[in-house]
């Protein structure tokens, strides 16, 4: 009797791990080939998908092997919220404050400001905001007639085995500002 291949020992993998919210549900195919590259037909295992599956968030994909295989693996995608945009800038004294059009079906919001317009680590700072119903934030202490990059982009936290899973929507078009004195 021949001892069954362990799943440890193939390459299983998703069609696609990131989408883009669209409302549509996501249904990643899934590959399975063995150490040489060959396919697993896939009449030799089972796929279980997580339920829901269209809203932003993440999302487990659990595959099974049998017949003359063994064991399982659990693999996740996510779905990101759409990119945002920035639909207000104003600027204030020694700071600015940035709106946008609340996004449904998403935990929060990140706001990236720096005075490079590409957004080099040195110069820029992140802000979280862990609402979805907050739809601005009002940055001060900054330098006074100066020039900041402003940007947004949505994230959802997902809880799948005790741990948080987080994805980001896209980064919007950074729009710019100067501070007054």
């Amino acid at each position: 009797i021949t001892k069954p291949i362990s799943i440890s020992t193939l390459k299983v993998k998703l069609a696609a791990t990131l989408y883009t919210y669209d409302g549509k549900v996501k249904k990643p195919a899934v590959t399975v080939t063995d150490a040489k590259g060959k396919k697993i037909a896939s009449s030799n295992y089972t796929v279980t998908y997580a339920s829901g599956r269209k809203l932003p968030g993440t999302y487990v994909v659990k595959v099974t092997m049998k017949g003359s295989y063994t064991g399982s693996k659990t693999l996740t995608f996510a779905i990101r919220g759409k990119q945002m945009s920035v639909s207000k800038l104003t600027a204030l004294s020694k700071g600015f404050k940035a709106t946008w059009a609340k996004q449904s079906y998403v935990t929060g919001y990140q706001v990236q400001y720096s005075t490079s317009s590409k957004f080099t680590a040195k110069t820029t700072k992140t802000s979280t905001i862990s609402k979805y119903t907050t739809t601005s934030k009002t940055v001060t202490k900054l330098k006074a007639k100066t020039k900041y990059y402003v940007r947004v982009r949505s994230y959802k936290t997902t809880k799948i085995g005790g741990k948080n899973y987080n994805v980001y929507s896209a980064w919007s078009k950074a729009k710019a500002v100067t501070t007054k004195k």
